[in-house]
């Protein structure tokens, strides 16, 4: 993917949207898709891969570095040298110093994992023989804690799920249920998190307080997982039921990428009625569009058919949604389909107007 000298987004702040392994999972992706951009992405990740116990994921990604430095060195006609601290620093990674690798953190990581994976074993043996369900649960969810930040996403689940057992009250059942959900979106594992989310719901039924909160709360994991799963009107129904006041996903998916995923899955599948009630007039909805605005209005031309200003504002995102890992993948098809409805309603609108012609005439 090519985007020549266009400035996409400001690397740096869109990074600091988002914590932990969502924001090493974007920028990862950001540097495979875009190569204006894979070297300064890699190094924003590699500064903050080092927050985590995942050594493994710091060398593929020093590797990838060097491999991307090297390219624009030979694309540009020039051979890397050893940094010494005095090459300017670009965008495109033209005369840039390559980043030492740090062996050092690499080392003491290692040891620092280790042991604490070993402390906690031997408390969470401890606390069994010894203490009550709450104790145990606590460090059930800190092994999985651990896992999760070491990148072995799949030991995570195990433990947090050893952790229901143990639960003492509907908020530690939900909580539960949370990291599993979390954990399998950063695994794209659509289909197990809309098992969690299900089984969550059933369970939240039980308690009238629950009943309420816990659907609108899971309604943007909803949404991702139906998107993931290409079934894209129920994904644009949860994306759209998403509460604002008490949306809490935002250090996975940021509130703007929340109207972006909703507001092309519902161009892409609403009849004209529910876009106008669900998407474009819908109140609860309304703050959401207030922080990417662009996108209201891509709705509002397309149900008021002014097709042509549509599809500019269409083309005017669409290099910033390639650089999304979770709607990229859909984008061809989401614009498939949008702009086939909108030669449809166009070529409806022709012939209403050759129909009226024909009778006046």
């Amino acid at each position: 993917m090519d985007y020549g000298d266009k400035t996409l987004i400001n690397l740096p702040s869109y990074a600091d949207r988002y914590t932990d392994i969502p924001r090493l999972i974007r920028l990862k992706f950001i540097a495979q898709v875009c190569p204006q951009l894979s070297v300064p992405a890699l190094e924003l990740a590699l500064n903050h891969v080092k927050t985590t116990y995942n050594v493994k994921l710091y060398d593929e990604l020093y590797k990838t570095l060097c491999v991307e430095v090297d390219r624009k060195y030979t694309t540009h006609g020039k051979e890397r040298h050893a940094p010494d601290g005095n090459e300017p620093s670009t965008s495109s990674g033209r005369g840039r110093a390559l980043v030492p690798y740090d062996s050092y953190w690499v080392e003491d990581n290692t040891m620092e994992a280790t042991l604490m994976l070993q402390e906690l074993d031997a408390e969470l043996n401890f606390k069994k023989s010894n203490s009550g369900s709450s104790y145990v649960r606590r460090i059930l969810e800190e092994i999985g804690d651990h896992y999760e930040k070491s990148g072995n996403l799949q030991m995570a689940v195990k433990f947090y799920a050893r952790a229901r057992p143990y639960c003492t009250s509907s908020e530690n059942v939900i909580n539960m249920f949370r990291n599993l959900i979390r954990v399998s979106i950063y695994m794209d594992n659509w289909w197990y998190v809309l098992t969690y989310i299900d089984e969550a719901k059933q369970y939240a039924f039980g308690f009238e307080n629950l009943a309420l909160e816990v659907p609108g709360r899971l309604s943007c994991a909803a949404g991702l997982a139906y998107m993931g799963l290409k079934i894209y009107k129920t994904a644009a129904q949860y994306f759209l039921n998403t509460p604002f006041g008490r949306y809490d996903y935002d250090k996975i998916v940021a509130p703007e990428d929340v109207t972006l995923y909703a507001g092309l899955c519902a161009l892409a599948t609403f009849d004209r009625e529910s876009l106008q009630l669900g998407a474009i007039n819908s109140e609860a909805f309304k703050p959401f569009f207030q922080l990417s605005p662009k996108m209201w209005h891509i709705l509002a031309k397309f149900y008021a058919d002014e097709f042509d200003a549509c599809v500019t504002l269409l083309r005017e995102i669409e290099d910033h949604i390639r650089l999304d890992v979770y709607l990229s993948p859909h984008v061809n098809a989401l614009y498939d389909m949008i702009m086939g409805r909108l030669t449809k309603k166009r070529n409806m609108e022709v012939m209403t107007g050759s129909l009226k012609e024909g009778q006046l005439s």
